[in-house]
């Protein structure tokens, strides 16, 4: 892609990205699902996945082109809660990494590309351990 065209599809993902933090139905989906929050640094993106008030038992990340599909199955449900987010860039060959912090799934999305493609999905189980109180 050349450079102008790459600022271009730049320049309307962060116009996109904006719609999509301010649109009712995240809104809703945060309250119903799970919260998300987006961060943009210089070398990465970052979503947070906030587990404060659930007890997520597994963790699936997905990548399907330029979205990102994350998925948690709760302690005693059957059904998994899913949320997405897009990106200006292609998933594959983006080395997906992720922390788990007090109340927070931290998902780190390097914008450098990896030189081969890395794997579409990621699965963690065992997330939440309601006896440790360190974790949840």
């Amino acid at each position: 892609m050349s450079k102008e065209r790459e600022d271009f599809y730049l320049e309307n993902w962060e116009e996109r990205m904006k719609d999509w933090l301010l649109d009712p139905d995240t809104v809703r989906l945060d309250e119903k699902e799970f919260r998300i929050d987006f961060l943009d640094t210089t070398d990465a993106f970052i979503v947070e996945v906030e587990t404060e008030n659930i007890c997520p038992d597994e963790l699936i990340l997905m990548k399907r082109d330029h979205r990102l599909i994350i998925s948690i199955r709760l302690k005693n449900e059957l059904k998994a809660r899913s949320r997405f987010v897009e990106f200006p860039f292609c998933l594959k060959q983006r080395d997906l990494t992720y922390s788990l912090e007090h109340h927070t799934i931290e998902i780190n999305v390097p914008k450098q590309e990896c030189k081969e493609n890395t794997s579409l999905v990621i699965r963690v189980q065992g997330i939440c351990n309601e006896d440790s109180p360190s974790m949840y």
